[in-house]
């Protein structure tokens, strides 16, 4: 049997797309049985916001999550199939056009000169030969504020399966709120160090309820869960019963001398497609739509969907003294008014600007920055897909934005101590907003300007209007840490 290497191109580029913009079904309904469990108020409205982006996305074509990730693709390869092309090429072709008709974000950069690619490939691609004339695609666009919370550990065979347990409840107590939960943990034991990895990246691909066949395997995904659910951390690290919708264990045996451990933690935006083609056809996996019409976003609003509660208050941007006095830790609240954006290369601009002694292209004093880089707009949209990137990164920059008289930002996840004073000694306020509901907040964007560095893509400085867009503070001006907070409780 033989296919052309175009047909692989376009079947990828329907799958880059189907992804981002169709959670699957057995995710969703993982998510709203959380929901249905979850005693936490503020856990239920994340929960709910989250199926609500959902909704969004799949109604206007926006992507699910702003990070559109980096696409990890897994192929079983027939060895009777002939590929008239080159294989790798023909899905990197595919990842690239799939990018540009979805108006997906590329963040795909060299990591050295952190020179963005321009179309998001390379993608990391693993191959797998098996019998026959078939071609098994599945793919899983990985965002990293998930992907950064992953682990390796090499653990002493005399751990045992306690040591495994701990290792992976360590791991996920660790990363607190950073990687959005709740998500999927998919855990690899066993093999070298890089196999131990590869399986438990591929973990995530089995759908949520399925288990692993082994009953030891499955009493230890049995015992990983309740450790997970047990640490309260709840949805995006506001506090709740709910910190995971599932865990998968993958096992491989390893040398008698050792026991890798990975950990390959996924946000609840937890993405997937899959098609396979055989005897001279593809067939789609059954959530996705394959009609390749994910370029036409909608223009039209959605409709009414789940909101902060009544309480929230109405607060106008630039921030006054009186409105930041009033704010406290745990406070839920809605944004008016213009902000300025900018992630880790704006950030490491205007500190290289400041450090030359150059004016900076904007003046930040009073002002409140979003650290976001979202997906291309649409036609008729100001924005795509634009919710939080993790905060830590900033954290390097923060303090000489602070003292230039910044009095807000908004990400999501925690901050280091350092940080956490320099808000504090400073008179500003940390936000948090939701995590892996981009599609939802861009219907809170109603304009956005380029204003510096257009070079960097989705990383470069803009000016955006909001209405009603919702946050948490975790950071006030007494030094009070909602995060910690939660976890203390």
């Amino acid at each position: 049997m033989h296919i052309d290497a175009p047909s692989i191109s376009e079947t990828v580029s329907l799958l880059v797309q189907a992804a981002n913009r169709f959670l699957p079904r057995d995710v969703i309904d993982a998510i709203a049985k959380a929901g249905n469990t979850e005693t936490s108020r503020s856990g239920r409205m994340v929960l709910e916001i989250i199926l609500e982006n959902a909704r969004v996305a799949t109604a206007t074509g926006l992507p699910i999550c702003q990070d559109t990730g980096i696409d990890a693709v897994f192929i079983r390869l027939g060895q009777d199939l002939r590929i008239g092309g080159d294989l790798l090429q023909a899905v990197n072709s595919g990842i690239a056009l799939g990018t540009e008709k979805g108006f997906l974000r590329s963040s795909v950069c060299d990591p050295l000169t952190r020179r963005n690619t321009g179309d998001n490939t390379p993608s990391v691609v693993h191959v797998e030969p098996v019998p026959g004339n078939i071609l098994d695609i599945s793919l899983l666009p990985k965002g990293c504020g998930s992907e950064n919370m992953s682990c390796l550990t090499m653990l002493p065979p005399s751990a045992g399966t306690d040591g495994i347990v701990n290792t992976v409840i360590n791991q996920v107590k660790q990363a607190g709120p950073n990687p959005c939960p709740p998500g999927i943990i998919g855990v690899g034991i066993g093999g070298t160090m890089e196999q131990a990895a590869l399986i438990a990246k591929k973990a995530l691909l089995r759908p949520l309820g399925e288990k692993n066949p082994r009953p030891d395997a499955r009493d230890l995904e049995r015992r990983i869960t309740g450790g997970l659910n047990a640490l309260k951390i709840g949805p995006l690290g506001l506090g709740g019963e709910v910190t995971t919708l599932g865990v998968a264990v993958e096992l491989y045996p390893c040398h008698i001398a050792s026991l890798p451990v990975a950990v390959n933690v996924q946000c609840h935006a937890a993405r997937r497609s899959r098609a396979v083609w055989e005897n001279g056809e593809w067939r789609f996996s059954q959530d996705q739509d394959t009609t390749g019409s994910f370029s036409s976003c909608s223009t039209s609003a959605p409709a009414e969907g789940p909101s902060f509660p009544g309480q929230a208050a109405m607060v106008n941007l630039p921030l006054s003294g009186d409105t930041i006095a009033g704010l406290r830790a745990g406070d839920m609240i809605l944004l008016n008014g213009w902000l300025y954006t900018g992630r880790d290369q704006t950030h490491r601009r205007l500190v290289e600007m400041m450090d030359r002694g150059e004016e900076l292209p904007v003046d930040i004093s009073g002002e409140l920055i979003y650290y976001v880089g979202p997906s291309p707009a649409p036609p008729g949209r100001p924005v795509g897909s634009a919710g939080p990137t993790t905060s830590y990164r900033m954290d390097a920059y923060t303090p000489r934005m602070l003292a230039l008289g910044m009095k807000a930002a908004m990400g999501k996840g925690r901050r280091s101590p350092v940080v956490r004073k320099a808000f504090q000694n400073h008179g500003a306020v940390y936000l948090a907003a939701l995590g892996g509901a981009g599609a939802f907040l861009a219907g809170c964007i109603e304009e956005c300007e380029l204003t510096a560095f257009p070079e960097l893509g989705p990383e470069a400085l803009y000016r955006m209007k909001v209405r009603n867009f919702p946050a948490v503070v975790i950071f006030d001006i007494n030094g009070n840490n909602h995060y910690s907070d939660v976890l203390d409780r």
